[in-house]
């Protein structure tokens, strides 16, 4: 591991696979050009120029890497119901089957579905509105995120639609 001063050198010790530590030892530029920035995310950083991090240095093999889950709560629930009514459609039917999946009790869902008087549509907005905020054991399933959604509608056999989720929502392109 080597610790680098310069952008010259942080691009050097990339292409050559190198292992390094970014100090700015009192020199401004490299704070200007990394201003606020996470040294997480390489293919970011405003030192390539804009640049891919692949076309920098030649890489070999792509990885898919599993994102941390990104979690959801209620403010989410507009945007949960369009990924999963309108762009996927996915028929609000499901909603009791992929309630008890997301953790929902059986207690909950029998009166969700006699509030609403069995509408599927009011039901399924009940449901998904539970879960976001975390009611019963949701939290013991991973909690409202787009991973434990993508299990539960795998679960019962929303395979297509799990997928997609997977592949926008939390897997590294």
């Amino acid at each position: 591991e080597r610790t680098t001063y310069g952008i010259y050198n942080v691009l050097l010790a990339i292409k050559k696979r190198k292992p390094f530590l970014v100090s700015d030892k009192g020199q401004t530029e490299l704070k200007e050009i990394l201003t606020d920035e996470s040294l997480s995310d390489i293919s970011n950083l405003s030192l390539l120029g804009g640049r891919d991090i692949k076309e920098v240095i030649e890489i070999t093999e792509e990885f898919k890497t599993p994102l941390t889950p990104i979690k959801l709560d209620i403010n989410n629930l507009d945007i949960v119901i369009k990924v999963l009514t309108s762009d996927q459609h996915l028929s609000c039917s499901v909603w009791r089957r992929l309630g008890l999946q997301l953790g929902l009790y059986d207690p909950r869902l029998v009166d969700i579905d006699t509030d609403y008087r069995g509408q599927s549509e009011e039901c399924f907005h009940a449901c998904m509105s539970a879960w976001l905020r975390g009611e019963d054991k949701v939290r013991e399933k991973g909690g409202p995120s787009w991973s434990s959604l993508a299990t539960a509608l795998d679960t019962i056999e929303e395979k297509s639609i799990a997928s997609y989720i997977k592949d926008k929502y939390f897997t590294a392109k």
